[in-house]
């Protein structure tokens, strides 16, 4: 009997644990709201994305009469002038110059301040600069302060094992009066609130205890070196916007040497970029931005993405330009116009490679044929390395991105969608909104670390922590772990 009961709970255990984790996952996902306000949530989070979709699947319902004419000639031309170094060197190297200069005001204008806080000289203070990762956690000596209840307030006397360094605790903007509660991250009850769902059957059961302390003491240090934001994530490469359009035309210049020749695994990686990759990376940047930080990072993601987007669609309809396939076709002097259908270019060769109509098709009833200028391939690459690059603590996510970035650039211009111009303009779209966004990013940062501080459970844990509470990985997904 024991043997049966024993396989009957080996066959059934991974249906339980499915069970289990779609359990913590619903809740997590609920956090505290009811589900008509988590659909709310998601309408309102995610509206301007919606609204970009619904502008560009019902863009030919517009009257062919009432809409601009289209330039054939101007896109084109412009590319030319601005990267043909053989042809223009002197113009080359004043649009380089531009946009160079272009991304020092960016820095020195926003970026710089947003990067730095202003904290007051103190003279009476000698600040001792000590990295990061040299920082030890404090131990404590806790002494009951005379009149008080000793139970509940404490008097802290820190003292620091990190080689020869010694700190007071004057140089550090610690309160005199902390709760254990908030020293040791949550209470009791608040424990018992958030564990309402059943136990993951396949993870070991460990309560986990943010390090608040060496978190405080991370964030005073950084104020102290009066040089950085203190409550910008770690290893956060918030200077991405001006480093991209720096470089920019660089970048386009060595994704366009790579255009030729063509060659059937170019059509294939070509394609993998342009189409998959073009849907998946945003979808999975928001799932990881959902599941590993801070709440509110996952709506600006949205934003940023509908907005950008709505201002691309929009120029399209205002200002449309032909892209490079329509000049390669039919020449500089083919006047265009609105009947004629899309063209899917270089992904004709991946549908000869696989057998199918499906792009020719897809692009064939295209309601915006010419929306060249600007490219949403390429804002939409940026966006995301921006959020990778600000928000991860791992530089291969980093680069990751980056790459990203280079090879959708390479993948539009070797299929023949986009001149280097329209990647360029797509650019800096995203450069704009995301710098417009990077001050309330901030305030969700700085919002998130103050609760998780306070030790308020509310607003201070991501949803993986939401949904791996109480298990030994819940660690791994607190952007503030400091491990």
């Amino acid at each position: 009997m024991a043997i049966i009961s024993s396989c009957f709970h080996i066959v059934l255990s991974p249906l339980i644990f499915v069970i289990q984790l779609l359990l913590r996952i619903f809740w997590s996902g609920l956090n505290e709201r009811s589900i008509i306000g988590l659909v709310l949530n998601f309408w309102i989070n995610f509206s301007p994305v919606f609204i970009w979709l619904l502008i560009f699947k019902n863009a030919g319902l517009i009257p062919k009469k009432i809409r601009p004419r289209i330039f054939v000639k101007f896109a084109y031309r412009t590319e030319n002038l601005l990267f043909n170094l053989i042809e223009h060197p002197i113009i080359n190297a004043l649009f380089v110059f531009v946009l160079t200069a272009g991304s020092y005001l960016l820095y020195s204008k926003i970026y710089r301040s947003i990067g730095t806080i202003n904290v007051p000289s103190q003279s009476s203070v000698t600040y001792q600069i000590i990295a990061e990762d040299e920082i030890e956690s404090p131990s404590y000596e806790l002494e009951p302060i005379s009149g008080s209840d000793s139970t509940k307030s404490l008097s802290l006397t820190p003292s620091f094992s990190s080689g020869d360094t010694s700190l007071e605790l004057s140089q550090f903007n610690y309160d005199q009066n902390i709760s254990t509660e908030t020293l040791h991250g949550r209470s009791e009850d608040e424990e018992e609130q958030v564990s309402q769902f059943m136990d993951l059957i396949y993870f070991k059961h460990r309560k986990y205890t943010p390090n608040n302390t060496k978190l405080q003491l991370i964030i005073n240090t950084r104020k102290n070196l009066q040089s950085s934001n203190p409550y910008r994530p770690l290893n956060c490469w918030y200077l991405s916007s001006p480093a991209i359009l720096a470089s920019s035309w660089f970048l386009l210049n060595l994704a366009y040497a790579f255009r030729e020749p063509i060659k059937t695994y170019k059509d294939i990686i070509a394609w993998f970029l342009y189409v998959i990759c073009h849907f998946c990376a945003p979808l999975f940047t928001a799932i990881w931005l959902y599941v590993f930080h801070a709440p509110g990072s996952l709506k600006l993601f949205s934003i940023g993405l509908g907005v950008q987007n709505i201002c691309g669609v929009m120029t399209h309809l205002l200002f449309p330009n032909a892209p490079p396939w329509f000049i390669h076709l039919y020449g500089e002097n083919k006047e265009a116009n609105y009947d004629m259908p899309g063209y899917a270019a270089g992904l004709t060769r991946v549908d000869v490679a696989m057998g199918t109509h499906l792009h020719s098709k897809g692009f064939h009833i295209s309601p915006i044929v010419f929306g060249a200028l600007p490219s949403v391939h390429s804002a939409m690459a940026v966006m995301v390395f921006f959020f990778l690059s600000y928000y991860s603590r791992w530089y291969s996510i980093k680069i990751i991105g980056l790459c990203f970035v280079i090879l959708q650039w390479w993948a539009t211009i070797y299929l023949d969608h986009h001149w280097r111009l329209d990647l360029i303009v797509g650019m800096a779209y995203s450069i704009i909104v995301f710098t417009i966004l990077l001050r309330w990013i901030k305030r969700y940062d700085e919002r998130f670390i103050k609760k998780r501080l306070k030790g308020e459970r509310l607003g201070s844990e991501t949803m993986g922590m939401r949904v791996f509470k109480n298990t030994c990985i819940e660690f791994f997904f607190d952007p503030l772990n400091l491990k």
